[in-house]
């Protein structure tokens, strides 16, 4: 029904909760009649077979003449085997019938005449000299009567309980619907103040309370998108001021050295490095918004992390070369059948922060050990440098944005980094279910431990 889409649900619910009522009171009505039908007909036929009994016995008896006139509203003629009339109380219309009326077989028959309908009973007995008639009548016009009120009292009595049954669901229905005008209040103050608060759950554990805490989990998840978002540009506001100053000072005095071939050269050598510092920031931090942003969880086979990992060990070998330092490959020992919750561009991703901070940690002629396992129902990769490594006051902090050791802010080779790559590598983790570790060793470095849920 197109008009009611424009309704709300409150009007849209009673109006089919009326319709649906008017049509069990038109079933349960026609339900009721038919058994009243049965009830009247059964009645009947006990009532004309009353009427008739004493007259069979007579005749059965041998009587003749001497019968009972028939008793008040009683309407019954017995007709001897001459065809003469011995008891009557018929009206003109059915004795006028009579012939037909004695010829027909056993059982109720409903006989018209000009102005009324009879059920009539014609019953065969034998008695003396052949076989008599006994004939019993009833006047249909009183039932029509009682099956008229009855009607009209069902088209009453009908209306009022479908009216009652209408009202009933117009107020449950407001009751139940209720905390939707509630949940709808307090998202219009939200919307407008904003603030922590969130849509108020029910005492009850139904659909409403299960709705309103699907909207406050989404809730949460925008407010803490936007906090993301704000931490973000907040942080990279902050990260992006110092290189765009001295790349600006650096221009500067570019155009001061116009006139100086070998200053010129050094300044805009200066300022290319500034810039890809700055490319490198902005690639960063475009990844960690792509990977805290990303959809479900992509899932990938050992087999195919085991092919990734092997590649970035070929890319951490031919790094750690311009560095003097060697790379480890400690084996692997993860099942390729296995699976765990990482896209291969985000394991390659992994790999590659964890080594190069490793390569960065690192002295000339140390070593970087890597390995891939598996340990009980977890897939594990571990880096291990022999640097110089880490206070304990910044391992707590050293996955967060922008962080950086006053060991890696001084390095003048470009491995310092922008402090963004233990933040990627703990948000891929994070992402998978997993779990990410720096640990001190005793002899020096550390050693970073990543681990991953395998997939059923």
């Amino acid at each position: 029904m197109r008009w009611l889409r424009g309704r709300t649900i409150r009007a849209r619910i009673t109006v089919w909760s009326v319709l649906a009522g008017a049509v069990i009171m038109i079933v349960a009505g026609l339900g009721f009649q038919l058994g009243l039908d049965a009830v009247v007909t059964s009645s009947t036929r006990s009532l004309l077979s009353s009427n008739v009994a004493p007259y069979e016995a007579a005749v059965q008896a041998g009587a003749t003449t001497a019968f009972d006139p028939p008793g008040e509203g009683q309407i019954v003629a017995v007709v001897d085997p001459a065809g003469v009339v011995r008891v009557s109380s018929l009206s003109t219309a059915l004795t006028v019938e009579l012939p037909r009326l004695t010829a027909m077989p056993a059982g109720v028959h409903r006989v018209t005449t000009a102005s009324t309908v009879y059920d009539v009973v014609s019953e065969a007995v034998r008695g003396r000299g052949g076989t008599w008639h006994v004939v019993a009548a009833r006047n249909r016009a009183t039932e029509a009567v009682v099956r008229g009120g009855i009607g009209v009292v069902e088209v009453i009595v009908g209306l009022v309980l479908v009216a009652a049954f209408g009202l009933a669901s117009w107020v449950g229905t407001g009751l139940a619907l209720r905390p939707v005008g509630r949940m709808r209040e307090r998202a219009r103050k939200l919307s407008s103040a904003g603030g922590a608060d969130t849509l108020p759950v029910g005492p009850v554990r139904d659909e409403l309370s299960e709705l309103a805490e699907t909207l406050n989990a989404f809730i949460t998840s925008v407010r803490a998108s936007n906090d993301r978002e704000r931490q973000m540009v907040a942080d990279a506001s902050h990260e992006l001021r110092t290189p765009i100053a001295v790349l600006k000072t650096q221009l500067q005095l570019a155009h001061l050295s116009s006139g100086d071939a070998v200053a010129l050269e050094r300044e805009i050598s200066e300022a290319e490095s500034t810039l890809d510092r700055l490319s490198s920031l902005a690639t960063s931090l475009l990844a960690l918004s792509s990977i805290e942003s990303a959809g479900p969880v992509a899932v990938t086979s050992g087999e195919e992390i085991i092919a990734e990992f092997l590649a970035a060990m070929d890319r951490a070998v031919l790094l750690a070369s311009g560095y003097s330092v060697t790379v480890d490959f400690a084996g692997v020992t993860l099942d390729p059948a296995v699976r765990l919750p990482i896209s291969t561009a985000d394991f390659s991703r992994l790999v590659d922060n964890l080594v190069a901070n490793a390569i960065a940690a690192s002295p000339r002629g140390s070593t970087v050990v890597v390995s891939l396992g598996r340990e009980g129902q977890t897939g594990v990769l571990r880096v291990r440098d022999s640097g110089h490594g880490m206070p304990a006051s910044f391992i707590p902090v050293a996955f967060n944005r922008f962080t950086r050791s006053e060991a890696s802010r001084g390095r003048a080779d470009g491995l310092g980094g922008s402090g963004l790559g233990l933040a990627i590598v703990k948000a891929i983790v994070v992402r998978g279910g997993g779990d990410v570790r720096l640990l001190p060793r005793p002899d020096g470095g550390v050693e970073a431990i990543v681990t991953l849920p395998v997939v059923d």
